[in-house]
Order: structure tokens, then sequence, then C-alpha cells
């Protein structure tokens, strides 16, 4: 059990046996990863730990939001699948803000409908605040939502946002404190059905261009074939029971004009139900890729040729499906350089009964499934994972992981008590032991809810300097987790913030790593996860090490710099020099 400060929790009496020299080692183990610290009860009758702790704030900071799936006892696919969450600083003062992508009726779509919420960041001090800004803020995003995809599309210095839908995407451009929908401008006219996306700079001109991720051919409800338990009631059809379908790639022409490329680029010649995207240089040439988790099919690596073409590898890459040979449900994906070998490692979601897969780079252009050395594969059987972020979540230096669950097969026991939906499920927070694997800590609010989570955005809420987690939930309440985690020594860890911008926006894709016997590589992107947009800032954990640190970052055109002497437990804003 893991305890903020101040709290108490009786010693297990099974762990009567450990003397005070195991203790003192324990609580000086300077790798401060997780691990239960426990006195011998017969001396001291409470433990106490100051590491990782959480507490979810959605109320009490003002945010009332609650998802509507458009249920109606009918069991439709669709309305399991769930939405996700952006954070963006879309005015400019240095907040992060909430964009929540609503649903909404699914029979009738006609009058008044709901809107994905935008909550302005408000929070002056440590106590996190939110204002609803939606109408002030112009936004009217009324369709069936799923996901949002952030990034500044016209380089006029603020963030835009794409929303995608189960229907037509849309563009809304950002002038300053209100936005506008630009529905024409991105060219997507046809009615798909959009879950995730991506905006990267893939070609190299300096303009952001847009990845789509498209689940499924999806009939109309009048045509909606029901599908049937063993038990004869209505039950949810699998993704199989739908065609899939392909992909998109819009280039981005300038100023935020996009054309459809996906024959010409490559992307249209395969099709599956992609669920979850990232873009990042996956084979070390120094041109970004792209990967894509696909439902119950082998997943994608389409691979930069240039800047005109992409080519899919993920078979001969090992990304493709597990590393025995099966094909997997996958839905949400993150990447990081976790094992801190200035490498991208790729951690992908699946349903109950799959493993989810850690898929570690071995060498340019190939990866190896690493899901049980890691000690991630056992505890996922019994879990679906959608949404998932690599985060350090106490500033020690390493990589930690949360993964956001809630099941797509109604649960019997929850049928039963005629709970709906019958989906649900915790949460889950794997720390990094510092020893090329993970343990779960089930003692955090991140682990407290049963909810049916989807979508998990990341960032610094309260900039504070550690990460805060916003989970959407389907047909549920909005979750803020801020996150309160101090050292073993009661006080935060070191750290270092970075924003780093290049043509007057967030250089996406530039790589940050600091001076040191340990480089980790972190890349710039708002990406990844499942349907959601995270902070663009970088953070570096520090622990107690309050040494001023350099840093070096490659920026999207290849050029190099090096930052000195930066102050420690501040954020600094970087801009790439003319030279």
């Amino acid at each position: 059990m893991f305890l903020r400060v101040g709290l108490i929790y009786p010693c297990s009496h099974n762990n009567l046996a450990m003397t005070f020299p195991q203790f003192k080692a324990s609580l000086l183990d300077r790798t401060r990863r997780v691990q239960m610290l426990w006195f011998a009860c017969a001396i001291i009758p409470f433990c106490v730990n100051a590491e990782i702790a959480f507490r979810e704030v959605a109320t009490e900071a003002g945010v009332d939001f609650v998802h509507e799936s458009g249920a109606i006892g009918m069991r439709w696919t669709l309305e399991i699948t769930g939405a996700g969450v952006g954070l963006l600083d879309y005015d400019g003062d240095g907040k992060l803000d909430i964009w929540v992508v609503q649903g909404g009726p699914l029979k009738d779509r006609t009058g008044d409908l709901p809107s994905d919420r935008l909550y302005r960041n408000i929070t002056e001090g440590s106590e996190l605040k939110f204002q609803d800004v939606t109408k002030a803020a112009g936004l009217g995003a009324d369709s069936y939502g799923m996901g949002v995809v952030t990034g500044d599309v016209d380089n006029d210095g603020d963030v835009d946002v794409i929303t995608l839908n189960f229907g037509r995407n849309q563009l809304f451009r950002n002038w300053g404190t209100r936005f506008e929908m630009r529905v024409d401008e991105v060219h997507l006219k046809r009615s798909e059905w959009s879950i995730s996306g991506s905006l990267a700079d893939l070609n190299g001109d300096g303009w952001l261009d847009l990845f789509v991720a498209n689940y499924m051919e999806f009939p109309p409800l009048e045509k909606y074939k029901v599908c049937r338990r063993l038990s004869t009631r209505k039950g949810y059809c699998a993704p199989s029971n739908f065609d899939p379908t392909p992909d998109q790639l819009l280039l981005n022409e300038g100023n935020g004009v996009f054309r459809d490329v996906s024959k010409e680029f490559g992307i249209a010649s395969a099709r599956e139900r992609g669920m979850g995207v990232v873009v990042d240089d996956l084979n070390g040439d120094g041109v970004p890729d792209i990967y894509v988790a696909n439902d119950m099919a082998m997943n994608f690596l389409w691979v930069n040729q240039g800047g005109s073409q992409f080519a899919e590898d993920a078979l001969l890459s090992g990304v493709a499906v597990n590393g025995h040979g099966m094909r997997e449900a996958s839905m949400g994906v993150s990447v990081a350089d976790w094992d801190q070998d200035f490498d991208p490692d790729l951690f992908l979601t699946h349903d109950i009964k799959e493993s989810n897969t850690l898929y570690v780079y071995e060498h340019a252009g190939w990866f190896s499934d690493q899901s049980i050395q890691s000690g991630l594969a056992p505890s996922s059987f019994s879990k679906t994972g959608f949404g998932t972020v690599f985060f350090d979540v106490e500033n020690d230096g390493d990589l930690d992981l949360f993964i956001a669950n809630g099941s797509v097969s109604m649960i019997d026991a929850q049928l039963a008590k005629r709970i709906e939906p019958p989906l649900r499920q915790t949460n889950q927070l794997f720390v990094n032991t510092g020893a090329g694997k993970f343990e779960e800590n089930d003692a955090t609010t991140l682990s407290q809810f049963e909810d049916v989570s989807r979508g998990v955005a990341m960032g610094d809420l309260d900039n504070d300097g550690d990460v805060d987690l916003v989970v959407s939930n389907n047909d549920g309440p909005l979750r803020i987790q801020q996150n309160i985690s101090t050292s073993t020594h009661g006080e935060a860890n070191h750290w270092l913030g970075v924003r780093l911008l290049t043509l007057g926006r967030d250089a996406f894709g530039a790589v940050a790593w600091l001076e040191g016997d340990i480089k980790e590589r972190k890349v710039v992107r708002t990406d990844g996860s499942y349907a959601s947009a995270h902070d663009p800032r970088l953070i570096f954990g520090l622990g107690d090490s309050a040494t001023l640190p350099t840093l070096h970052v490659k920026w999207p055109s290849g050029a190099n710099q090096t930052f000195s002497n930066l102050a420690i437990d501040r954020y600094h804003v970087l801009t790439q020099s003319e030279q």
C-alpha cells in the first residue's frame, strides 16, 4: 500500500521477519523506485510511505463533464468505442486547458445536440480550477465525436484543433481566444469513422501534415444486424463483423490548407481497423515514420521513403504481431525511450485475454517483443486496455506507464446487478523498477474507480513540474488526476521543463536529451494514447540532483543546438537559433 505523507496503514503480519537493517537498506535505496516499505509490527505498528500519490479533482476543479454514448439498449458496437480528451494551451497564457470530446444520441441526431467542451485553466497556486468556455470560444463541435488532434496547422503561433468523428471530421482554426470551424480546409468530405490522428511534418517542408486512423465501415442503424450472446440476449458485435477502411494522409500545403494524398503516398494501399497512431523515426534514418495500432489485425508501420511515399513494413520490423506471431486487438499506443538507450520503444494495449505488448527497439528497423521480460504481460490478461502513456510519475529519472481500461464485452456480474454500461474495469499504473521491469502499483486513485475508461492525456496542469493525467470515460464522468507525488524523503524531486519552438510553433519531432551517462530520448509530440492529445512540453526528472543540466536538441530540420546551465525546477521556452 502506497500512501501520502501523514497517512498510516497497518503493517502486514506476513512481514514480521523483516529486520531493521533490511528496512534501512530499503529506505536508502537510491533508485527511489516504488516498493513496499514495511517495519516490524512488533516494534512499530504502522508504516508510512511518501512516494506516489494522486488526487481525483474533477468536480472540485469545476469540471462537470459526463460523456454520452447514445446507448438505448440496442447494443450498437459504436456506443462502446468511446472518445478521447485533449490538453492544450489554447489562449497562450501558459496553462493547459482541457478539450473533452462528446458523443451524444445515435438514433436521432436532430435538434440541439451535446457538444465537445472546452475548459479554461484558471488555476492560481496548487488548487486546480477550470472554467467552461465552450460557448465563449465558439466551439460548436456537435458531431458524434471520437478523437482530438492538436497542433499549429497555420504556423501563426497558437494551437489549432482537429476533431475526429463518426462522420465528417472538423478543423477548428484558433484565432487567439476563439475557434472557427473550417470543414472544407481538411478535405474530408467522405463520411468516415475516424478515431485517432497525428500532426507531424512528414515531408520536411515546415508545415504540419495530418494522418488519420480510420476504424471500419459501420452501417446505418436501421440496417444494423443485431448480434446475440449464447443466452440469446443482445450483445455487442465484434469488429470482425464489419469491413475495415483505409487510413488517410493529408498534406499541409501551407497556412493549414490540406490535400488528401493517401493514394499517391501509398497509405490507401492497405486497410484495417485503425484505433491508435504515433509518428516517430522508427528506423533511425532521420525522417518520421507512422505506426498504427489496428484492432483484431496486424498493425501498420509506414516507413517514410523521403517525404513523398510510404512503404508498409510492420511484419519485417517485428511490430505487426506479438512475439508468438499472433495478431491482437490493438487499441492504444505509446512511444518512448523507456529503457534509456536513445531509441524509440512501442507499447500497445489489447483486449481481455490478450497480453499488452512492449516492443523494444533492438537495432535500425527491428523490434523485439519483451512484454513478458518487462513484467507487463501477466497483469493485462484480465483487462481491456485503451489509452496509455509513458511518463515519469515521481520525477526520479525513468519512465513509468499508465493504462486506461474498460471492457468491450459485457461483464456478467455487472449485468446481474443491472449496471450500465456493464463494461467497468479499474485502470493500472506500472512503476519502472530500474532493472528492466515494471511493477504494478494499485494503491493510488488512478486505480480506485471502476469506469469504462478510453482516452488518457498527460500534461502538467498546475505547472509544478510533474505530470498529471486526464482520463475520459465512456458514458461516464471525466477524471482529472492531479499528481501530488513526492520522493522518499518527503519532498518533490527536481525537474527541468522545456517548451521547444521552431517556426513560431511547437517543434513537433524535435529530439532532446540531457548531457550525462543516461541519455533518454524525448520527442516533442502531442499524439499517442487513444484518441487523445498531450502537453507538447518535455519534463526531465532529475531526482535529488541539483546540478544545472545541459540540454541537447536535434531540431526537425536536422540542426543541433545545446543549451547549458539551465535553471532547474522551472520551465524554459527554447527557440531554434537562426544559424
